[in-house]
């Protein structure tokens, strides 16, 4: 008989989990995302603010499963899904047939109905909006060398939308660089203040972690010299004006939006009941609802303990794709499924180089301890030994030198476009140079 065909839509943390945990079992696997590599989007930060060069926190698809003889991949796009036909339909027009479906989509930005912010905005969730905002905050420094004291405020004004893990670690990130580059490398800007503003909706950053460890952090930035809004939200982006919910209007030429995200498209593409946040419902097993074959994990899937919905996290997906591989294997076995039970290890955020604040279970670290815990953990999750050496290299060199290396502004330009005048610049929120 033919090895059930198992299809996992997604190479994020849950799907590419589920995947390793079926290479070389009694199934055949074909994983399928649009991009053709796994991407470590804990560390994205630091390829936006110039530390990792993007092979550093990237892998193919094809090298993690190049000795797996029952894992294929297909780059593709998934638009749609036919549970009657047991189809998966990509945008090129192409149905892959599966006996058992694992949708692994995730999710993307949520700009909570600012269609402004949405339009001009910088995102931080995946690759090319790393390399996008890297090369738009390199350009403000090099246009602001270019304009004098006034006219360069907005260019050296960069605005940070959202306090969790991802804002706060980037508003660090983009401090330590705006210190350590601007003085050696741009004379022009010497005396010109560089503001960053962090703009929390709630009442402290790092609204998960308890709160003693959300107030080192905000003295930690602050003493960094970022200036810390908490209890506003944006209200309205108007051109270059960034206005908050209290009144104050910030003129800024970057406006960089790490405050939420929501379940991919493909979510609101099938037929399947969905959560009030817009995420697929599944059962005790992770199964979507009323589909014995077809299962749900990581951003995209709603699943509820005690009351409360697991996170949109790393470490909830990697769980739910191991737990829905060893159903998948107990299905082909004829044995029963086993139950889904969310263990939270703890989270963390660097504040910067040597300072982090984490939570390990019952345990709170702040300081260089935490920072080195930090290190460590992240140093583990990585895929291939080439990326942990890269990263660590990496690191060690910011640590010793305390400089940023990657800053190179390169683009990619299509054939057909014209290629880029060597006239005056002008930048608008968004810089559309990808690297």
């Amino acid at each position: 008989m033919a090895a059930p065909r198992v299809v996992i839509i997604g190479a994020g943390f849950g799907g590419l989990e589920c995947a390793r945990k079926l290479a070389g079992r009694p199934v055949a696997v074909l994983l399928i995302d649009r991009n053709n590599y796994h991407l470590f989007t804990p560390l994205l930060y630091q390829v936006a603010s110039s530390l990792l060069n993007p092979s550093d926190i990237a892998r193919p698809v094809r090298s993690i499963f190049s000795h797996a003889r029952n894992v294929a991949f297909r780059q593709a796009e998934v638009v749609g899904i036919d549970f009657k036909s047991c189809t998966v339909a990509t945008a090129n027009g192409d149905a892959v047939p599966y006996d058992t479906l694992v949708i692994a989509a995730g999710s993307t930005t949520n700009y909570f109905g600012i269609e402004a912010a949405e339009r001009q905005a910088l995102g931080l969730k995946d690759l090319s909006e790393a390399l996008e905002l890297r090369n738009h905050i390199l350009r403000c420094l090099e246009t602001a060398s270019t304009t004098d004291a006034e006219g360069s405020r907005p260019w050296l004004t960069f605005v940070v939308v959202g306090g969790g893990p991802t804002g706060v670690e980037y508003a660090g990130a983009l401090s330590e660089l705006m210190r350590l580059v601007l003085p050696h490398e741009y004379p022009e800007l010497a005396g010109r203040p560089t503001r960053i503003i962090l703009v929390e909706g709630l009442a402290e950053v790092l609204p998960p972690f308890p709160p003693e460890l959300g107030a080192l952090a905000h003295r930690e930035l602050q003493r960094k010299g970022i200036e810390v809004r908490t209890g506003v939200r944006v209200a309205a982006v108007e051109g270059d004006t960034v206005v908050l919910s209290g009144g104050d209007r910030l003129e800024a030429k970057t406006l960089v939006w790490a405050a939420g995200v929501k379940p991919a498209a493909l979510a609101s593409a099938i037929h399947v009941p969905r959560a009030r946040g817009g995420r697929l419902q599944v059962d005790a097993q992770l199964r979507c609802t009323g589909l014995d074959n077809v299962y749900a994990i990581g951003d995209i899937a709603s699943f509820t303990q005690d009351g409360h919905e697991v996170p949109m996290l790393s470490a909830p997906a990697m769980q739910e794709g191991r737990l829905v591989a060893a159903n998948i294997l107990h299905s082909v076995r004829g044995e029963p499924l086993d139950t889904f039970r969310y263990r939270d290890k703890g989270s963390m955020a660097t504040v910067g180089k040597g300072v982090a604040v984490a939570r390990l279970g019952p345990l709170n670290l702040s300081g260089f301890v935490g920072w080195l815990a930090w290190l460590t953990v992240h140093l583990y999750y990585i895929i291939g030994f080439r990326n942990r050496l890269a990263v660590l290299m990496g690191w060690a060199w910011n640590y010793v030198r305390s400089d940023r290396p990657v800053r190179i502004i390169a683009r990619a330009r299509q054939r057909d476009a014209p290629p880029p005048s060597d006239g005056g610049s002008s930048l608008s929120l968004r810089d559309n140079l990808v690297d």
